[in-house]
């Protein structure tokens, strides 16, 4: 028993150390396409990119499509911390059906892009993405969407270069305060979570998304289940509140969303909810 909570210590250690750099505890990439747009029935275009660093990247554009007019907005997509856009992306498809225009993005080390996924080099593939999409249509408005991790790495490259890409909006679906926040969160479900726990301490809080909420003065919509069982709910409850604190005058709205984490979409009132904001970049009464 000794030897077994030795290895359980020793395990803890290594595990958070490599993790110091936000990589493996919080990364888990997929190489393996599950399904493409094509599925879907909806057009699409493999978009290939390269990373400040050289780090090539792939993505996916699927055009305003759908029966009705082009909302002459893009979203640029990031996605959860596993997997990669084959299978997250099916969350989405309901935009380029109903006239905005997605760039799904696999981070470095995900689906078909190269590399090792950790903080901060992943915000150079969110740049990459955003200046293709710049490039390509001048003329459409820009906004970001992200679920889960994606949202903390919205949070972190807007906050750091909002103004410059001229970034009008973000949706955020199941944020968190902070990368430790989430470490201590998950540790604390098990018995051998609790001998990790301690450890959380190593994780690095430089891109907490709840430090980068000051820096952030554009229209947010952020949407949270209360029966996540990922992210706390009471999490991206305290990031809004914090965000409201900082930013008294922004433009900051909040819907209670339903089912399991990231599942906002399932529901076509949250997709309405969502649409309606990405539309006029107010806060909207939720319709049931």
């Amino acid at each position: 028993m000794r030897a077994i909570y030795r290895l359980s210590i020793l395990g803890s250690l290594l595990l958070l150390a490599g993790c110091t750099s936000l990589s493996s505890l919080f990364f888990y990439p997929q190489s393996i396409w599950i399904s493409t747009p094509e599925a879907a029935n909806l057009r699409y275009q493999d978009v290939w990119l390269d990373a400040a660093d050289g780090t090539g990247l792939h993505a996916w554009w699927l055009p305003a499509q759908g029966e009705g007019p082009d909302s002459n907005t893009m979203l640029l997509y990031l996605h959860g911390n596993a997997e990669n856009i084959s299978s997250h992306s099916h969350s989405i498809y309901w935009l380029p059906a109903n006239g905005v225009s997605v760039l799904a993005l696999d981070y470095r080390g995900f689906g078909a892009s190269e590399g090792k996924a950790l903080m901060p080099d992943v915000l150079q593939d969110i740049e990459a993405a955003v200046i293709w999409m710049k490039t390509q249509y001048p003329d459409k408005e820009l906004m970001i969407l992200g679920q889960s991790i994606g949202t903390a790495l919205a949070i972190n490259f807007t906050a750091k270069a909002g103004e410059q890409y001229d970034i009008k909006g973000l949706v955020l679906d199941a944020p968190f305060t902070g990368f430790p926040a989430v470490a201590r969160s998950v540790t604390s479900r098990t018995l051998v979570g609790w001998i990790i726990w301690p450890f959380t301490i190593l994780v690095p809080s430089r891109w907490d998304p709840i430090k980068q909420v000051q820096y952030l003065d554009l229209p947010v919509l952020i949407m949270h289940s209360p029966k996540d069982t990922v992210v706390p709910y009471k999490q991206g409850k305290k990031l809004y509140r914090q965000w409201q604190k900082a930013q008294p005058d922004q433009v900051l709205c909040w819907v209670d969303s339903k089912g399991a984490h990231i599942m906002s979409f399932a529901f076509p009132e949250l997709r309405q909810a969502a649409y309606d904001f990405i539309q006029t970049k107010e806060c909207m009464k939720l319709k049931e």
